[in-house]
This record gives structure tokens, sequence and C-alpha cells, in this order.
């Protein structure tokens, strides 16, 4: 019942947004990498990499940050942002091990 609540106070709330965004994460440094930075970001709430399925779901503070501001981090950071690609730069510098 707890969690009936919750969803439907997030529902109710026009600032906080839930999505999905298609990414080029490949592997578990990558996951850690997209959480841990996207977290620190004002206005987002949470975060869940999943790289197997290339996909990050987000919730967001909309009166904080803007969905195009979140895909800028994730470009910046060396990965794909739906249909904008990635900095290849700062990812290449990157030691990825699955």
């Amino acid at each position: 019942m707890f969690f009936l609540g919750i969803n439907f106070v997030l529902s109710q709330n026009p600032r906080r947004m839930k999505i999905v965004i298609k990414t080029s994460a490949e592997c578990e440094f990558c996951k850690k990498n997209i959480e841990k930075h996207l977290s620190k970001v004002k206005g987002v709430r949470k975060v869940n990499c999943d790289y197997e399925k290339h996909e990050i779901s987000l919730v967001y503070n909309s009166k904080k940050i803007t969905l195009d501001e979140i895909k800028k981090q994730l470009i910046a950071m060396g990965y794909d942002a739906d249909d904008q690609k990635a900095n290849f730069d700062k990812f290449n510098k990157f030691d990825h091990k699955k």
C-alpha cells in the first residue's frame, strides 16, 4: 500500500519527471560511472543504468534541470544520450572492464 502512495505522489507532481534515455553504456564500469555522476547533479533524484539494455532510467526535478542538460552531462562523460552522440575524447580515457 505504501508503494502505491509513492507512485501516486510522483505522478501528481509535475516537477518530477520519469524518463528513459537510450545510451551506449556497455559494462559494469559504465553503470557505476553514470549512476555516480548523475546522482550528484542538482535536480536528479534517482538514476538506474541498465547497461545490458543500454538504458538509463531517471527521476528528476524539471524545475532544477532539463532533459537536455542531463543529456549534455552524459555526452560530456562519453556516452550517447538517445540520438545525440558521445564525446569520445572523454570516453576513450576510461578503463572499461566487464
